[in-house]
């Protein structure tokens, strides 16, 4: 009587304590709006990530980096542009950039927080390379990221920097 006593006491504890964690998980499940924009903000990326990449080579002086390109409409056409020869300038100590001489499709959003290595468009015609995190309310399309980000930081240096941008393993 005794066993059945405490084994119907344990299972009412158990029952209890479940009540108390379906209430706590249903507050966890209901995110605010900044919560949620950052959710989706990652989801996007980390689908982005999962997308087939497609691979480029930038060569900076001597040395040679690998990026990978997310597959889109806007890496596409800007394929189609390589092999090219670009000199960069230096915006705010975090970014190169380079603007083309053609307007490629965009996808642009607001990334919100931008991580060194990122390679993005701003509107429709101005390659960036990040070197430097940073958090930003302007609107970019994602190309890609570039792989080996603190040996890159160094190569681009301060300053204005000329960068060969190709197919990778292609040494046209």
């Amino acid at each position: 009587m005794k066993k059945l006593a405490l084994s119907l006491g344990i299972i009412v504890m158990a029952l209890g304590l479940s009540a108390c964690d379906e209430s706590v998980t249903d507050e966890i499940e209901e995110p605010n709006a900044e919560e949620q924009s950052s959710h989706d903000n990652n989801q996007k990326r980390e689908e982005a990530q999962m997308a087939n990449l497609l691979a480029l080579e930038l060569q900076i002086g001597n040395e040679v980096f690998s990026a990978q390109l997310y597959e889109s409409e806007t890496t596409e056409a800007l394929l189609e542009l390589l092999p090219l020869t670009i000199d960069m300038e230096d915006l705010h100590g975090n970014e190169k950039f380079f603007y083309l001489s053609e307007r490629l499709p965009t996808n642009s959003e607001s990334p919100e927080h931008i991580n060194a290595g990122d390679i993005m468009l701003y509107g429709d015609d101005c390659l960036v390379f990040f070197y430097d995190k940073l958090s930003t309310s302007h609107q970019y399309t994602r190309l890609g990221y570039i792989e080996n980000v603190e040996k890159f930081t160094q190569a681009v240096g301060e300053g204005n920097v000329t960068v060969v941008l190709n197919f990778a393993g292609n040494d046209e």
